[in-house]
């Protein structure tokens, strides 16, 4: 494929997966249940910790459900765009990478709810799975030993994001991937984006305000 016709399938995968991650499943279920906007409610955030607390444990199972799998749709149908035009770049991180990013970029400024979403931590670990589960469980297991320990939710988010830069690079080396330094720069910006949108979180940390889930206060 010439370059043209990469960009174009590369072009149809973003824009798809940006629609897709803009649909805030934590806005509308907690609108379903309580008939509230989950972004007026306790931090702001459109996200399945904010919802727990605004709603209850139905909603934000189901927000956190339906924002993990729609970053999972994003990236199989990126794949299925890529074989539409011949499939000549599959066998990369990048696919995964690039509609995971868009997802998130949906997931965050949702065009469907006047660009004010959430942080995506569910999307974002959707993404770390389907570009390599030994990336997602290295994940799941630094957030556990963090949540473990401090019962922050954020905290524990931050860390895990931290992980997948270093872990994408360790990955991608034993996979012989033809781009390992770019598949890593994608991962510094997953991670990038997920920690610039816990900044809030982050001030709240350094002050010792940031509240736990469970746990002594």
């Amino acid at each position: 494929m010439t370059t043209p016709e990469i960009l174009l399938p590369l072009f149809l995968v973003a824009i798809a997966a940006y629609l897709i991650g803009s649909v805030s499943f934590s806005i509308i279920f907690t609108r379903l249940f309580t008939g509230v906007d989950v972004r007026n409610q306790g931090s702001g955030n459109a996200g399945a910790t904010n919802v727990l607390r605004a709603a209850g444990k139905i909603p934000a199972f189901l927000t956190f459900a339906g924002d993990f799998l729609k970053c999972v749709a994003a990236t199989l149908l990126a794949q299925f765009i890529l074989v539409l035009f011949g499939g000549a770049i599959l066998d990369t991180m990048l696919i995964p990478y690039l509609a995971g990013v868009f997802c998130i970029l949906g997931h965050i400024y949702p065009i469907f709810f006047g660009f004010r979403g959430g942080k995506a931590v569910a999307s974002t670990a959707a993404l770390v799975l389907m570009v390599d589960w030994r990336i997602f469980v290295l994940a799941v297991i630094i957030f556990a030993i963090v949540f473990a320990c401090t019962h922050i939710v954020s905290l524990s988010s931050i860390v895990a994001a931290i992980s997948v830069p270093f872990s994408t690079y360790v990955i991608a080396s034993i996979r012989n991937q033809r781009f390992v330094w770019l598949d890593t720069l994608c991962a510094v910006v997953v991670a990038g984006i997920l920690i610039y949108k816990h900044r809030a979180n982050i001030q709240r940390l350094r002050n010792g305000t940031e509240p736990r889930i469970g746990g002594k206060k």
